[in-house]
């Protein structure tokens, strides 16, 4: 007969003793049986009856090697250690015996009660190594991205690091780009619906559907994807149309917003990418820009902004009065310079993003001058001072 090799270790856990413990007190009281169920050597995990558990049931043995069921009457129960009359079958997880199962009682009476058991066990069994494997998969995807945000040459191999990727099938060793990819933070929807997160989950999988597309969820529920770079394709376009489709897919369930980072192909690159797509992700968040989508390679002014020494910044601070920069008098004013060295110094096109008359925003380049004695057409002075707004919301 054929010999079996015996379950790898991750087989095994699948049969941990507080599970086999509900298994067998729920069997046994459907089918009104003694119930035990063994591991991959004999050993009894769980039963009904008190002081059978880490015993040796025999019966099981041959079971075990055989991967066939055996019927055990008196006679032969009472020639195998810990068996009683009944039934042995394997328990199969995956074409693998992972244990078995004893149901006692007269073995064709109890047959019809044993394959309703297996049955049962083996669904469970199933559904459980499933889980174990999820969950495996989810640990090492977690411990990769760890190790590439947090990535320093100087103290780390990226040797390692590069195995640790192959586990999961992964080329790090590959052109990717990062993306950060996370849900607005709509007034009144404080609450994440899990519901919306499986149905994100589902979008980035199909968006990014490459098998060298490492896709992974952080803590506060924000995606990360190294989305593999093929040769020849335009990077940006390439995954802002991605983008774009993502956004059109989600648009039912809400907003979303997307920071891109930069192509990398080192681990060193990767870390920045991810840091890119990160700096991406907050200019959104903090309403720097109003696209909900951005790449890293599109923010020279913000970097520029959060850059700035504080020295610097605090020099610009004192050359204005003091006014101009508390919250509560400065908004508009903030927020009109802002619009108008976004656009380019176009008076016509900062009326209209500001929603006002021309001669209502000629009236507020009058009070800002008399109020600050700020010249709007000073552009020494007001691109200093744009770029102190960028730093402020952005630090």
């Amino acid at each position: 007969m054929e010999d079996r090799n015996p379950a790898p270790v991750s087989i095994r856990r699948v049969l941990d003793r507080e599970m086999c413990d509900k298994l067998v007190q729920s069997s046994s009281l459907t089918i009104g049986r003694n119930v035990l169920i063994t591991d991959e050597k004999g050993y009894v995990l769980a039963s009904n009856m008190e002081g059978r558990a880490e015993t040796l049931h025999e019966a099981s043995l041959e079971v075990i090697r055989t991967g066939r069921t055996a019927y055990h009457d008196e006679k032969a129960a009472a020639k195998l250690k810990g068996t009683r009359p009944g039934m042995t079958i394997p328990l199969l997880v995956d074409g693998q015996v992972i244990g078995t199962i004893g149901v006692s009682g007269e073995p064709q009476e109890v047959s019809r009660y044993a394959a309703l058991v297996q049955q049962m066990t083996q669904i469970f069994m199933s559904f459980q190594s499933r889980q174990q494997t999820y969950a495996r998969v989810d640990y090492q995807q977690q411990n990769l991205l760890r190790e590439i945000i947090s990535f320093d040459e100087r103290i780390r191999n990226a040797s390692e690091i590069y195995n640790l990727a192959y586990e999961l099938g992964l080329d790090l060793k590959l052109a990717r780009t990062a993306a950060l990819i996370a849900k607005a933070r709509e007034p009144g929807n404080l609450t994440e619906d899990s519901g919306s997160k499986e149905s994100l989950l589902a979008i980035i999988n199909r968006i990014f559907p490459d098998k060298q597309d490492f896709i992974c969820q952080q803590n506060d529920g924000t995606y990360v994807v190294f989305t593999c770079l093929k040769e020849g394709v335009k990077e940006k376009a390439h995954i802002l149309s991605k983008c774009k489709q993502m956004e059109e897919a989600y648009r039912k369930n809400g907003q979303l917003q997307i920071g891109i980072g930069s192509p990398a192909g080192t681990l060193e690159e990767l870390r920045k990418s991810y840091e890119d797509a990160g700096f991406a992700l907050r200019v959104i968040r903090t309403g720097v820009r109003k696209e909900k989508c951005l790449a890293a390679e599109d923010l020279q002014l913000e970097v520029m902004a959060a850059s700035l020494p504080e020295e610097v910044c605090r020099a610009v601070r004192e050359s204005f009065p003091e006014d101009l920069f508390r919250v509560h008098r400065s908004q508009d004013s903030m927020e009109l310079i802002d619009n108008w060295c976004r656009l380019g110094f176009h008076f016509t096109a900062t009326a209209e993003a500001l929603h006002i008359h021309k001669s209502t925003l000629i009236y507020r380049f009058q009070r800002i001058k008399d109020l600050y004695g700020l010249d709007l057409y000073d552009y020494q002075k007001v691109i200093p001072l744009f770029l102190l707004g960028i730093r402020r919301r952005l630090l």
